[in-house]
């Protein structure tokens, strides 16, 4: 697309839309470390303002540090437009870290050649502004329209979404009969990948360098068993160690190490015989006996495969994409692993549709630069709009 091109659509964008995007990343919520709830309550108070119902549903404190967080807020707005089914747009809040080699400030919301750059402007704080505003233009028209239209909006991706979409079913907080949840302009995701995060800590003794067989060295025994998981170049298995903490100081034997490890789940692994199994190969890994190691499961997804109901929510996201985007629109598979899973898991028909580039078959870049086209933001709001308003319309 030319650059005269990118301009053009991204004058379609209205100004309030570009507003809320820019205000959104220019508040950091990464996570970890997790510090999402000022960025919420910002964004509840502006949802108030505009004169929506906001619902604040805290996840308490206690079982957010179960996951490494403190209370975690979650915000539902609704509207009822008669009786009918309940479809709920959902999206996070929150992103993983900003990073390094960033070109653009990672927190500035620079606008260069129709692109909004920012950590999360495309994953997924543009698909918060494109619920919000369709959510809008859906009220503002609501000739025909049956039902009810939500919007959940939780801060808990990166952390497994227990605190979120989670949070929200188990206190039946909502009951929708389809999600829309956060995804890309280009592909409607309806498979989803899974994952087994673990952590693995060694406890050694402490000892001087200078006496180094006093102590029982953890940093040596974690390093054979990282050897022995990362073994096997690229036909090895899909896994990462993405965290190492340990030792007290250079002159010291270490006493304690702790690492962690994301296993991707394909969709016929079995997610608790694929972590017996990843126990089993480090325990046989051989260690200094005085050494204790210990696995922790910190989460467990399992990959979500399409039924017959999110396959013709699909369809129908699709069609409507493809007409707002002038080009086809697959449905497909993706290798990500969405909070939105577990409105799936619970039998709810559930499919990813947002703003971005494609999922599969080209390169996302989750390390710098992180950027949404304007013009994606435009076109993703009208497909969403078109969608949402079949499905509540009554036959």
């Amino acid at each position: 697309m030319s650059s005269s091109s990118i301009e053009a659509v991204a004058d379609e964008v209205t100004a309030d839309e570009t507003a809320l995007l820019k205000a959104l990343v220019v508040r950091p919520t990464e996570n970890p470390p997790g510090d999402t709830n000022a960025a919420m309550e910002w964004l509840g108070l502006w949802l108030q303002d505009r004169g929506h119902t906001v619902e604040w549903h805290p996840c308490p404190a206690p079982f957010g540090r179960h996951y490494g967080r403190g209370e975690v807020i979650n915000l539902v707005v609704r509207h009822t437009f008669g009786a009918g089914p309940t479809v709920a747009l959902h999206a996070p809040l929150d992103t993983i870290p900003a990073g390094s080699h960033w070109r653009h400030d990672p927190f500035g919301a620079e606008i260069k050649d129709g692109l909004l750059f920012g950590r999360g402007a495309r994953d997924s704080k543009a698909d918060i502004v494109a619920y919000i505003f369709a959510f809008e233009a859906l009220i503002a028209d609501p000739a025909g329209l049956s039902g009810t239209l939500e919007l959940h909006i939780t801060a808990d991706e990166e952390s497994g979404g227990f605190l979120g979409p989670a949070f929200l079913l188990s206190h039946h907080l909502s009951a929708p009969d389809a999600v829309i949840a956060a995804g890309t302009a280009y592909q409607v995701i309806v498979g989803q990948e899974g994952v087994l995060h673990m952590e693995v800590i060694l406890r050694g003794r402490q000892a001087h360098a200078s006496r180094p067989e006093d102590g029982h060295d953890a940093m040596i025994a974690a390093v054979a068993i990282l050897s022995a998981l990362t073994d096997g170049g690229a036909e090895r298995e899909p896994l990462t160690i993405g965290l190492i903490e340990g030792g007290r100081g250079v002159n010291l034997v270490a006493d304690r190490v702790r690492f962690t490890i994301d296993r991707r789940l394909k969709a016929d692994d079995d997610g608790e015989a694929v972590e017996a199994a990843l126990i089993e190969r480090i325990s046989a890994v051989p260690v200094n006996a005085n050494v204790e190691v210990e696995c922790r499961r910190l989460l467990l997804a399992e990959p979500v495969e399409p039924t017959e109901r999110s396959a013709r929510l699909a369809d129908t996201l699709s069609r409507h994409a493809e007409a707002a985007l002038a080009q086809p629109v697959p449905v497909v598979s993706a290798p990500v692993v969405s909070g939105a899973r577990h409105y799936a898991l619970a039998g709810i028909p559930t499919a990813l549709y947002g703003v971005g580039p494609p999922i599969v078959g080209e390169a996302v870049d989750f390390s710098a630069d992180e950027s949404v086209r304007l013009g994606d933001l435009s076109r993703s709001t009208k497909a969403i709009i078109g969608a949402v308003r079949e499905l509540l319309t009554a036959p």
